[in-house]
């Protein structure tokens, strides 16, 4: 009780310094800082959430939403029958790169920083999905014929141009999204930096702070620290094995109160991060229904559907209603992350003003960049490189399969990635923990969730960071090695 207490003062004091914002962002915004500043730790409890918003003089559910809020920055989670606990911070394996090699310069043996990147280094990470990168087309030889192209054409890559892109790097962009099934014509897109600057063009553009953004329960965690940092809410929207339930984001978006209603959905309908998760036909026209229903705006990033054939055959929600979905068509996972260029398919109404926000923001895309995915594009290349992925991918999610044989291990023919379900008493953080331990990095589900609690435990297996199968291999023995251990402790303590 003394605990409670001076957690109730810590709160309270920090929740009246934050009396000009919403009564439950005041609250997350306490805990948050109570956090950083050191007042309250991993492991800490936070009050009753009846007991805190009795000393607050707020209600009941503007205190739920708060800790939900809270939730899902990361900051605490739900354990049931014990409480609402300070989260432990962890590495954020699945948004941040591993090291590269640097060859210009030794590891300085003194410097501690460049010993924990030296030691991050001998890991094998299984968290950041790099997908075959060695496979990626050759930029020397790209360099080298863009050489020889005469000067004014050239000289057109130095220069500024529209935010939207060069006409024939939208042409490229058309022929790109026409491979992930969206006929599109080029003057219809804008080229943006990266599925991620995309994103964020049209959250900037098209929401306002306060505004309520339906995603599925467990998905892309970037947009759950986009939509923080523009103070938009997520709102998680019940899932079953065919995706994100028609029937909870009706449910959800009946429950709208005037100023504060859901103004649009984030979907990848065709291979849903982490889990894989492909939406049949009948899902997908059963979501859109609604999303015209109650005029929501769909925003479609369905950056890995490339990667599977069998995905490409039904139709991006995009195409079957054009009018208010905002389409990405990404190719980093296919040309290099470093190339950072995407196209961005959005309803036409909106077009001028998403343009804006990219001038406003990084002025336009590196015309060199988005001059060097045009040439692959249109030349044939990264049909050529996706196809060397999607084999390489065919291979490891069979050697996956086999070493993880008898657990419940989620893959695709040409995934690059997989979805590893656990069994009691594991929880995805404790199991990345314990592979951490064994130098194996994956990304815990607890990563990928969109609010309070988890659905289901389980971790994220990249496939495609290392060139080396047999490294790979070990790997997942290590994981299985794990899984077995357990097993074994269950075991024994049922006889």
């Amino acid at each position: 009780m003394c605990d409670n207490m001076d957690h109730i003062a810590i709160l309270s004091e920090l929740f009246v310094r934050n009396g000009n914002r919403p009564k439950y962002l005041a609250l997350a915004d306490a805990v948050e800082q109570a956090f950083r500043e050191g007042l309250l730790a991993p492991g800490d409890s936070l009050p009753p959430q009846r007991i805190l918003a009795r000393a607050l003089g707020i209600t009941l559910g503007t205190t739920g939403r708060a800790y939900a809020e809270a939730a899902a920055r990361g900051l605490v989670e739900a354990s049931v029958g014990r409480g609402t606990f300070i989260r432990s911070q962890r590495p954020d394996v699945d948004v941040m790169p591993p090291d590269m090699p640097e060859h210009e310069h030794a590891p300085e043996r003194d410097n501690p920083f460049m010993q924990e990147r030296t030691a991050r280094k001998s890991e094998l990470n299984l968290g950041f999905i790099a997908p075959f990168e060695y496979l990626n087309p050759s930029l020397s030889q790209a360099l080298r014929e863009l050489a020889g192209q005469s000067a004014s054409s050239l000289d057109a890559l130095q220069s500024y141009q529209r935010p939207g892109g060069m006409l024939r790097h939208k042409d490229a962009g058309a022929k790109w999204a026409a491979g992930y099934g969206l006929p599109v014509k080029p003057e219809e897109l804008l080229i943006c930096a990266g599925s991620q600057h995309a994103l964020l063009t049209v959250l900037t553009s098209l929401c306002s702070p306060g505004d309520r953004i339906a995603a599925e329960t467990l998905s892309y965690p970037l947009l759950r620290q986009l939509a923080r940092r523009l103070r938009i809410q997520i709102v998680p929207i019940r899932t079953d094995a065919g995706g994100m339930s028609p029937e909870a984001l009706d449910n959800a978006c009946r429950g709208n109160m005037p100023g504060n209603r859901i103004r649009a959905v984030y979907l990848m309908p065709s291979c849903r991060n982490p889990t894989l998760t492909c939406m049949n036909l009948e899902r997908r026209k059963a979501l859109v229904e609604l999303c015209r229903r109650h005029d929501l705006l769909i925003l479609e990033d369905d950056v890995f559907a490339l990667a599977q054939k069998r995905s490409l055959s039904l139709p991006p929600l995009a195409s079957l209603a054009p009018e208010r979905t905002c389409f990405i068509a990404a190719t980093s996972e296919v040309l290099g992350g470093g190339l950072r260029v995407a196209y961005l398919c959005p309803p036409q109404y909106h077009l001028e003003k998403l343009e804006q926000t990219i001038s406003y923001t990084i002025s336009m895309v590196p015309p060199l960049m988005a001059e060097l995915a045009s040439r692959w594009i249109l030349d044939g290349t990264a049909w050529r490189v996706l196809e060397a992925k999607r084999n390489e991918a065919a291979i490891r999610n069979m050697l996956a399969r086999d070493i993880l044989d008898g657990f419940e291990l989620v893959t695709r023919g040409t995934g690059f990635f997989c979805w590893l379900r656990l069994p009691e008493p594991w929880t995805g953080e404790r199991f990345a923990d314990a592979a951490r331990s064994r130098g194996i990095l994956v990304a815990e589900g607890e990563h990928f969730s969109m609010g309070h609690g988890m659905t289901e435990h389980g971790v994220r297996i990249a496939l495609g960071g290392t060139t080396d199968r047999q490294a790979l291999a070990e790997g997942l023995k290590i994981l299985s090695s794990l899984l077995q251990g357990e097993k074994q402790v269950l075991f024994h303590s049922c006889h």
